[in-house]
């Protein structure tokens, strides 16, 4: 089992340090967005088409995503790699070179449809090119998941972050918002570009009506699913303009983005996860390590949540060398009173990121359309509820309710066809270390000390240990690790 597991510590490492890089983007991003934008109001603007964005690529890839990356990795008589590779991309190509050239001539309408207006339409029109490179860049970015190039995957995630910041910080200061989608278009046009050598060594022009009708099958019920996670996240953008205005949306985006530093670790978990849970499937043992990682995520996680919530305001306020600014402009701060709320939203998807193995092993995607579909529902109920009275912080809880009801309702229905017996003592265990560190932080005088913040984050894992989190087996590999460290004492 523990070779299993360094196995999937490394790739997690490597995907992890890829996703810190692609997603330091945001961060790098938010100081120049938030400075250069003149208001609130203009971010709001660039927060609700990236929400847009989010939503439509959805449908570019039309489940052929998830399909593929089942389908290449779980081998079936008459499924070969290349057949299967070429088959998916060929679907996301045609679908998408059909439904880019119609947003690009009704991107008037779509703009009164989402935005109340047609003045996005030029911007709309960016976006078409966008979604059609990043759709054609996601089949072959999957294969180096897939075959677990990391290391490769992180070169190209480097590439992307390097030429994305470069093009916006030329195209940002003279053109405003257009600049920031005319930037992520041609960054989008490069890694496709790039991309094409995986393209060309691995397609083959003979495409299988059985595969792509079993692809079609396994991966269309996840468009639902998929609208339903992505809602989950962004549809709250559109409910607080209605009430609020553009205003607040800019000052909530910020304050997510804040919170995305939860979603690196989770982003790492879950590029990592996919391969590595189907490619041990038919272990004896598949099922005990599934519950074990669940633990080991849940613990790693929750530390994480701990330091970025003691100091996320110690964050926000950075200065920017030779400037007046900071990490966030001023006018964005009351934004990071959210940041820990969403962080438990993303802990939540990672909960079930694990929780979706048995959907895949046994094939039965269908049930994610009632899963996924009532916990976006129930989201949008709680926004229409919660975010006139409570603004942003409403949107916030309403988050995490429906990703704590998404993973809840998955492993229920999961433990009827494929039951893992997950550690739910040692889960509980992290949640009470973690509530009482939160209640002398926040509740006794004295505990937003800096020294008693940095001590608690610090001391968490010594905690954790000492209070017997950790199985014998696990200790003493722990200590053996620390005994034969060189660094250590």
């Amino acid at each position: 089992m523990f070779a299993e597991l360094k196995r999937l510590s490394k790739h997690i490492s490597i995907y992890g340090l890829s996703n810190i890089i692609a997603r330091s983007l945001s961060f790098l991003l938010l100081p120049l967005h938030t400075n250069l934008l003149v208001s609130t109001f203009q971010y709001g603007e660039a927060v609700l088409i990236f929400a847009y964005l989010g939503l439509a690529n959805v449908i570019f890839l039309h489940g052929m995503d998830t399909a593929f990356l089942r389908f290449y990795l779980l081998k079936e008589p008459g499924f070969t790699n290349r057949n299967v590779f070429s088959t998916s991309l060929l679907s996301v190509f045609s679908v998408s070179i059909f439904l880019s050239i119609g947003t690009f001539f009704y991107a008037g309408s779509i703009s009164g449809f989402f935005f109340g207006s047609p003045n996005n339409a030029i911007i709309i029109q960016w976006t078409a090119g966008i979604l059609l490179f990043d759709s054609l860049a996601r089949i072959p970015m999957l294969v180096l998941r897939a075959e677990e190039r990391s290391v490769l995957f992180m070169f190209f995630s480097i590439l992307n972050v390097a030429v994305t910041l470069s093009l916006n910080f030329y195209f940002v200061p003279d053109k405003g918002v257009e600049g920031i989608f005319i930037a992520n278009f041609l960054a989008s046009g490069v890694m496709v570009l790039i991309l094409l050598p995986i393209v060309f060594s691995r397609v083959t022009y003979k495409v299988s009506s059985k595969v792509y009708a079993e692809l079609l099958r396994f991966g269309l019920p996840y468009i639902v699913p998929g609208i339903s996670i992505i809602s989950m996240d962004l549809i709250d953008r559109f409910i607080i303009r209605y009430f609020h205005g553009e205003g607040m949306v800019g000052i909530y985006g910020a304050g997510y983005k804040m919170a995305m530093i939860m979603a690196l670790a989770v982003g790492a978990f879950r590029f990592a996860w996919h391969p590595f849970f189907l490619s041990i499937a038919s272990k004896e043992n598949a099922k005990e390590i599934y519950a074990r990682v669940l633990s080991y995520y849940v613990l790693v996680a929750g530390w994480i949540y701990l330091a970025i919530s003691f100091f996320v305001r110690e964050l926000a306020t950075i200065p920017i060398p030779f400037t007046d600014g900071y990490l966030i402009d001023s006018k964005f701060w009351d934004g990071v009173s959210i940041v820990p709320i969403i962080m438990i939203a993303y802990v939540f998807y990672g909960v079930y990121v694990n929780f979706i193995v048995g959907i895949y092993i046994k094939k039965k995607s269908k049930y994610l359309l009632y899963i996924a579909g009532i916990s976006a529902l129930a989201n949008v109920g709680l926004n229409f509820l919660l975010i006139p009275r409570y603004g942003m912080t409403g949107a916030a809880v309403a988050t995490v309710i429906a990703y704590a009801l998404m993973s809840l309702t998955l492993i229920a229905v999961t433990r009827r066809f494929y039951p893992v017996n997950y550690e739910y003592k040692r889960l509980l265990h992290v949640v009470l270390v973690i509530g009482i560190m939160f209640v002398v932080v926040f509740v006794i005088p004295g505990g937003q000390s800096f020294f008693v913040k940095a001590g608690l984050v610090f001391f968490y894992p010594i905690v954790i240990f000492l209070t017997g989190f950790f199985k014998p087996e696990e200790s003493d590999a722990i200590k053996s690790l620390i005994r034969t460290n060189p660094n250590s004492g």
